[in-house]
Formats: structure tokens, C-alpha cells, sequence
């Protein structure tokens, strides 16, 4: 009787690990965290969308339109241009005017 014991033993461990996972995952569907949009995708993704460099006038009344985020002109000219300085994402087409890297544009100097 001995081993049957062991057995039933575990065979409770297994069933009580099944159900510590099956719990873990169901909290974890009630409990999704809801991700923000970053300035910077924001940004991207208003360009994406346009197909052309946009200035930053327009990229900030679209941002607004589209996403409700007032966006500060400073802050973000500053932000692309971090971005740009370190070859990621953006170009510089013209003054405050701004296109992602993927476009073949040719860039102003």
C-alpha cells in the first residue's frame, strides 16, 4: 500500500500544479495592461500614413485629429531630432520638415 499511497500523492501534486497554471492564466486575461502610443510611434505613424514628409505643424494637427494628444513643438522637433542625429527613423527633408528613413527622398541640406 505504500507505493499506492506515493502515487496518490503524486498524483495531487500534478493536479494541484494544472491548476495553479490554468488560475495563472486566467488572470492574466482579466488583467491586461493597455499599452500607450509613445510620442515617437505617434510621429511614425502619422508619416507612415501620409507617404511624404510632412512639417511639423501638420504632423502635430494630425496628431491631435487622429490621436487626441496635443503634442509640445519643441519637444517633439527635439525628439526627432535626437533620432535623427543618431540615424533612427526620421530625415530631415526641409526646415521642420520631416520624413521616416524608409522614403526615397532626397534630403535638403
Amino acid at each position: 500500500m505504500d507505493q499506492f499511497k506515493l502515487y496518490l500523492q503524486y498524483q495531487k501534486e500534478v493536479a494541484q500544479a494544472r491548476l495553479k497554471v490554468i488560475e495563472r492564466f486566467q488572470q492574466q486575461g482579466t488583467h491586461q495592461v493597455v499599452k500607450r502610443t509613445s510620442n515617437m510611434n505617434i510621429v511614425q505613424n502619422i508619416l507612415n500614413t501620409a507617404g511624404h514628409p510632412l512639417h511639423v505643424s501638420d504632423i502635430i494637427e494630425m496628431a491631435l485629429k487622429k490621436y487626441q494628444v496635443q503634442l509640445n513643438r519643441d519637444s517633439l522637433v527635439s525628439a526627432i531630432l535626437k533620432k535623427i542625429n543618431a540615424g533612427q527613423i526620421f530625415i530631415r527633408t526641409a526646415p521642420n520638415t520631416f520624413a521616416l528613413r524608409t522614403y526615397t527622398v532626397k534630403e535638403e541640406p
